[in-house]
């Protein structure tokens, strides 16, 4: 295989790459061989066609596999021989198989600018400590019997921390909601024993706050002014009347904190055993949000010492990126107003995105320098975990599609990349917070 490079600008570096006829002719053959094992044909017994056959009947397959092997074989060729070329994209990939029987790629590489790095050992970052009160072992405990309260149902008026149960119908300026809209609203037509916990900052606060001192068999009609972003755009700002009729009010009651609360969860510990493993528990999450805060810290304090120019093209497609994780994000918080302005969401991206940059391409950098690699074992398990997210069953058929995409580089770099931090977080100077 032969690979020339030829760098055009501080960004840019033109790839082309030739493979011998012989070379591409004994990797056809290893594809064929491998697919003749379990090739059906009519005619032949499994794994008896002769080799033309299956040329002529997998040709696509067979022109499809070669090509996504070829590339994947280039790419790492590539970054073997030429240690110094920081690759970001392998751009727009053309290739041909030629009349001689070679294979021939060309393509313009996207690289990593040229950048002074800041001295990144021994960063200084302040955590909080990570012992645990008894303090925070009591609330833990707490939170745990609070999860298995149950709700009594109790002959009084409902007070705040009780649970409402009521069948309610809705209008809106004397109208049925549904008719108001001139459409079906769903919950907001009405219920049928519906619970409302009696708390602060509810999702309608007026209804809460009105069902408070009812009792069992009392109707009452509260009014409830929506927000103006309120999901249901006919709705927005308006005044809903809930007609509520009161089925029963319950009482939550907590259990006592003790070792028949966790026989299910914790069967033939003592108290005492229970407490240790809260607070081992407890411990361990503290450290791994320490390890979040210090690969924060160091992250933030290597961007303040970064400032070079990006490829523009590489800004605005990671950008986008992160135009959708901020809108997603604020989607799930309940703002729904966030994709109206993308083009102010957009704005507002820019210097995150570019932060993000320049910190993913200095720990690439710092990889370089301190021969920080992805190991064969590494890289199974990271495509193993992607495999699994992606809900993909076969991992060979996951690694294919993996290289026909390109995607391989990728997955190598985030492995090193986290390598990196791991390894600038082991010999940064930790200051622990009072």
């Amino acid at each position: 295989m032969e690979i020339t490079i030829n760098k055009t600008s501080d960004c840019r570096v033109e790839l082309k790459a030739t493979v011998p006829a012989a070379d591409v002719t004994a990797m056809q053959d290893g594809i064929v061989k491998s697919l003749a094992g379990n090739a059906r044909i009519p005619g032949f017994r499994p794994g008896k066609a002769p080799k033309s056959m299956v040329l002529k009947r997998y040709a696509a397959e067979i022109k499809e596999e070669l090509d996504a092997r070829l590339r994947s074989d280039i790419q790492e060729k590539t970054l073997d021989e030429n240690p110094e070329l920081k690759v970001l994209d392998f751009g727009d990939v053309k290739s041909n198989v030629e009349e001689d029987g070679s294979y021939v790629l060309t393509s313009t590489l996207m690289t990593v600018p040229d950048f002074e790095l800041p001295e990144y050992m021994g960063i200084e970052v302040t955590l909080p400590s990570t012992e645990v009160t008894e303090a925070e072992v009591d609330e833990s405990l707490n939170k745990y019997a609070e999860s298995a309260a149950k709700h009594v149902a109790v002959e009084r008026a409902s007070a705040t921390g009780d649970v409402v149960v009521i069948d309610f119908k809705t209008t809106v300026e004397g109208k049925p909601t549904a008719e108001y809209c001139g459409k079906p609203v769903g919950f907001m037509e009405g219920r049928e024993d519906y619970w409302v916990t009696l708390e602060e900052d509810r999702f309608m606060p007026e209804l809460a706050e009105g069902l408070v001192g009812v009792s069992a068999g009392e109707s009452k009609d509260i009014t409830a002014v929506l927000k103006e972003d309120f999901p249901i755009s006919d709705l927005a700002g308006k005044e809903v009347v809930f007609h509520c009729a009161v089925k029963e009010v319950r009482e939550k009651q907590v259990p006592e904190v003790n070792e028949e609360l966790f026989s299910t969860a914790l069967p033939g510990k003592t108290m005492a055993e229970i407490r240790d493993l809260v607070r081992e528990n407890l411990k361990s999450n503290k450290e791994r949000s320490n390890d979040e805060a210090k690969a924060e810290q160091i992250s933030d304090q290597l961007a303040d010492q970064l400032n070079f120019e990006l490829p523009e093209s590489l800004v605005e497609r990671e950008n986008e990126n992160t135009v959708q994780r901020k809108m997603y994000a604020a989607i799930q918080a309940g703002n729904y107003e966030a994709a109206k302005d993308m083009d102010a969401l957009r704005v507002e991206a820019l210097q995150e995105t570019k932060r993000n940059l320049r910190v993913y391409f200095a720990l690439q950098e710092i990889a370089h320098r301190e021969h920080v690699v992805a190991t064969d074992q590494e890289m199974i398990e990271a495509i193993a975990n992607m495999a699994k997210q992606a809900r993909e069953n076969n991992l060979k058929s996951f690694v294919r599609k993996l290289q026909r995409e390109g995607r391989m580089t990728g997955v190598r770099l985030s492995v090193v990349t986290s390598k990196v931090l791991d390894l600038l977080a082991r010999n940064a100077k930790v200051t622990v917070a009072e």
